[in-house]
């Protein structure tokens, strides 16, 4: 119960450590990320009578994968404290710090503060431009349903003008976050050097478009664009279920792979 009671301590001051200015930085990005992305379409929110709603910026920006959203929002993802490892590595404080909670202990804090702080903040920066852009359309215009119908979570938009779909989208976003700054985490261990960290979203995630493409992979079999809003597995609510599973499980391999890595480093340096 005592290691139960510390460890939650432990996670508790790591994720009051990732809320910093970075955090806020993060939030603003994403949400210029979005207007990036579809900065020709931005004026049409001030535009009286344009027939558009916040589930098309959406579309283009996010599901449709705007260049900003699929290479910088990963990368701001890491901003909050997937760092935080290359800090303590190269300051020499991280033995000090295994020794006073332990490696696994240590490495557990790290990986559930690293995913809930690249996770919030990124949903966060989603809300945000939600928010911002709802004052002036609505969230979905149903005289755009003929356009939405090819799209997953259509269901989803039939119901209190778009609610339910941005629940999704949201849950999504977070899902994106967390596993992206997990991502970088790992490789921080392999390499503890901020910049090659913080890159390290845009270069896998580059990688795995590729892989995906020249193995063919169909798209209803692929993570990235499960986690886009952009294809399923069936269901609505079975590819939701598919994509949680599938981060949680990448989060712990991950972790674990972290903690191998962490190990040699102690063993070695």
């Amino acid at each position: 119960m005592g290691s139960k009671k510390t460890l939650m301590h432990m996670i508790w001051i790591e994720i009051k450590r990732s809320i910093t200015i970075r955090f806020f930085i993060v939030v603003i990005g994403v949400v210029l990320c979005i207007c990036l992305d579809t900065w020709n379409q931005i004026p049409f929110l001030w535009k009286p009578g344009a027939s558009v709603d916040v589930h098309y910026y959406w579309i283009n920006s996010i599901v449709y994968g705007g260049f900003y959203s699929v290479y910088v929002i990963p990368m701001l993802s890491t901003l909050p404290y997937a760092l935080s490892f290359c800090k303590e590595h190269n300051s020499n404080m991280m033995k000090s710090l295994i020794m006073k909670a332990g490696k696994k202990r240590y490495c557990i804090s790290k990986a559930v503060s690293v995913f809930f702080s690249g996770a919030l903040s990124t949903l966060a920066g989603g809300i945000s431009f939600t928010a911002i852009a709802g004052l002036f359309v609505p969230l979905f215009d149903t005289g755009r349903l003929i356009e939405a119908e090819g799209f997953p979570y259509f269901l989803l938009l039939q119901n209190k003008n778009g609610y339910p779909y941005f629940g999704a989208a949201f849950f999504l976003l977070f899902l994106s976050g967390g596993l992206w700054a997990e991502t970088a985490l790992f490789v921080s261990v392999y390499f503890p050097n901020i910049y090659i960290t913080v890159a390290s979203p845009l270069i896998i995630s580059f990688l795995l478009g590729r892989g995906y493409w020249i193995l063919n992979v169909p798209q209803s079999l692929r993570l990235d664009l499960w986690l886009r809003g952009r294809s399923s597995i069936g269901s609505d609510s079975l590819t939701l279920l598919c994509t949680g599973l599938s981060v949680v499980i990448l989060t712990i391999l991950l972790n674990k792979l972290f903690y191998k890595k962490l190990k040699w480093r102690i063993e070695n340096e």
